[in-house]
């Protein structure tokens, strides 16, 4: 019975496309700025594009392939459109086909690298969507590079929040939130307030799936209170019942509930049925947990009324909860006319497998209770079919999993290996920075030793030089103060020894003279004058004015002034005779000279001699006249 009535509304369904695709055709030609006139006007062709994408894809697709015929169309809109391309292809669920328009968005954009991000980032997500998550990730850090590189901060916390995402599907939520910590900081450095409370609500749900309910709730509350001043009610609507589901597990039944209330209320206003709906179904799932029974009921039956009317793939799922909560209450009759009225609607097929187990659970359960074997049977086989199918699923996920799994400890091998490697290299490129520096330094170190060596050199040769000029003056200095010295000493010598020639030849004289008078003397005793007595007179007389002796003293005196001093001072026992005696013998007069010149005998000059010589305590002549010699 069902069938026929599905098959009038799938016909239904594809007139009323046709007619749609016609209408929004001759809205397009009828457009200012389209064919009618001539030009190409791609702005209002995008506002058509992005109009039409998520509810039109045929339309998005007749806009997307006008654009792409006009003639001479630039590179930049090009590669726009392709992007675009790609978006309609992943929404229609041929992901292959979406990756292929991606990269001729960047084939087409590659003179246009500020708008390279969005198709690298849409690349991204279709890798995700396939569970290639290794690809996913080379795309987004080539986004990474160009982001950092052309200063885009907004986009690069962007390409943080999509890793975030990757690593959120592999169940590794601290690297998730290492992710978002990191696009966080840079909105914050940025001030992109508008930006930033949104990765604190995608933060906020890592939290929450890691049950981490505290500090979830924690960040739901400071996303609220910012979405509030802002006025941006979608957003608080929303965070509300994220907020809701996060303090059910903390056991705060009554703030899940006034939250939920709250985005009810929001949620009319901006008449969202989608999430309307969700949040009446968690209300009546509240309200059924503290057994309010009329509440749930009521609740229920609003969450359900609005996804039938809007043929949403969530209608299953809600409509399993209400059957649950109608079987419990013994409510069969209520619960076949929801099982009849969502088997109708359009979505019913295209639900996923679990979602369609626990309606078949629940519908099986109620077929039981209203004696319909036959249709209790055929949800039996009907739920172990999607058992199986589930089975196969999870097996071909878990083995999807495990091939993630192993792609992804390769490639992290491949990246300790080259991280190894990159280390090695590192550090061999900082020992050769240092080899070279240690060589640059030794060489300017060795050449300062060089250049000092040779400077204390030069220097010390020039002292050594200025020193021997200066010997070398002093020694001629020298050899001529010693030339001088000598010939003055040579010449005081000469003059000493003239005078000492004189002195003795005077002194000779005097005693010749002595002698020639004593033998007048004698002769004229001898009576060999005629007047000998006046001869004698006269002789005598002539003997006696003349002082001879006197004059040879005051002559030597003044020759050696010093040595009757000296000598009587070294030698005190010595007379003033002795001194004479010892002058006589300075001038090398022998004792024969001596005692004719003192008119003594011969024996008693050699007496006199040894007499002196006992005072003086000397024994030895040469002695005796080396010290009269030396004075």
């Amino acid at each position: 019975m069902m069938m026929p009535n599905l098959k009038n509304f799938l016909c239904k369904s594809s007139s009323m496309k046709k007619s749609s695709l016609l209408l929004l055709l001759l809205c397009l030609f009828l457009s200012p700025g389209y064919a009618q006139e001539g030009t190409f006007n791609y702005k209002a062709v995008e506002a058509k594009i992005k109009k039409y994408i998520y509810s039109s894809p045929d339309s998005t697709r007749y806009y997307i392939k006008y654009a792409l015929s006009q003639k001479n169309l630039p590179d930049s809109i090009k590669g726009t459109v392709y992007n675009i391309y790609g978006i309609y292809y992943g929404n229609t669920g041929k992901t292959d086909s979406s990756i292929y328009y991606y990269k001729k968005a960047l084939v087409s954009l590659k003179n246009y690298p500020r708008l390279k991000p969005m198709p690298l980032m849409n690349i991204s997500v279709a890798y995700r969507n396939k569970g290639d998550y290794n690809a996913s990730f080379e795309v987004l850090n080539e986004a990474l590079e160009l982001s950092k590189k052309l200063k885009l901060k907004t986009f690069e916390a962007t390409v943080y929040s999509n890793m975030s995402s990757n690593y959120q599907f592999m169940l590794e939520y601290d690297k998730a939130i290492e992710c978002l910590l990191k696009g966080i900081a840079i909105l914050k450095n940025e001030d992109d307030n508008a930006n930033l409370v949104n990765m604190n609500q995608k933060l906020a749900n890592t939290y929450m799936k890691m049950r981490n309910f505290t500090f979830a709730k924690d960040l739901y509350t400071e996303c609220l209170e910012i979405f509030k001043a802002n006025h941006d009610i979608v957003n608080h609507s929303l965070t509300l019942i994220n907020y809701a589901e996060c303090v059910i597990h903390l056991d705060e039944v009554e703030n899940a509930k006034r939250a939920l209330k709250e985005a009810i209320g929001e949620l009319q206003k901006i008449k969202n049925k989608e999430h309307l709906a969700i949040a009446y179904s968690k209300l009546a799932r509240l309200d059924d947990f503290e057994e309010h029974d009329e509440a749930a009921y009521k609740n229920f039956k609003a969450a359900y009324t609005i996804l039938l009317k809007e043929n949403s793939l969530n209608t299953v799922v809600i409509g399993a909860e209400f059957i649950e909560f109608l079987n419990a209450h013994s409510k069969y009759n209520e619960a076949l006319k929801v099982i009849e009225s969502t088997k109708k609607t359009p979505t019913f097929n295209r639900v996923n497998s679990e979602d369609k187990l626990r309606f078949d659970v629940a519908a099986a359960e109620t077929y039981k209770n209203t004696n319909n074997n036959k249709e209790a049977l055929t949800g039996l086989i009907s739920i172990v079919k999607t058992k199986d199918s589930i089975a196969k699923a999870n097996n071909q996920n878990y083995v999807n999993e495990l091939q993630a799994k192993l792609q992804k400890q390769l490639q992290h091998e491949k990246s300790l290996v080259l991280k190894a490697k990159n280390r090695s290299l590192q550090k061999e490129k900082e020992i050769k920075t240092k080899v070279t520096l240690l060589y640059v330094f030794a060489s300017i170190f060795l050449s300062i030793i060089v250049l000092l060596f040779l400077r204390s050199y030069w220097l010390k040769n020039r002292l050594q030089n200025e020193a021997l000029k200066r010997i070398n003056a002093e020694k001629n200095l020298i050899e001529q103060q010693q030339a001088y010295e000598h010939e003055y000493a040579s010449s005081q010598k000469e003059v000493i020894e003239e005078k000492q020639r004189e002195l003795t030849s005077s002194a000779l004289r005097l005693a010749n003279y002595q002698n020639n008078l004593n033998e007048i003397i004698e002769k004229c005793e001898r009576g060999q004058f005629e007047s000998t007595n006046e001869l004698k007179k006269d002789l005598i007389s002539l003997i006696k004015q003349k002082d001879y002796w006197k004059q040879f003293e005051t002559r030597f005196n003044s020759l050696h002034p010093e040595f009757g001093h000296t000598l009587t001072n070294r030698y005190s026992r010595l007379t003033k005779n002795d001194v004479e005696f010892c002058s006589l013998l300075k001038l090398n007069l022998s004792n024969k000279e001596i005692a004719t010149l003192l008119q003594i005998s011969h024996e008693s000059a050699i007496t006199k001699k040894y007499r002196i010589k006992k005072k003086m305590e000397i024994n030895d002549d040469a002695e005796f006249e080396k010290i009269l010699t030396e004075i």
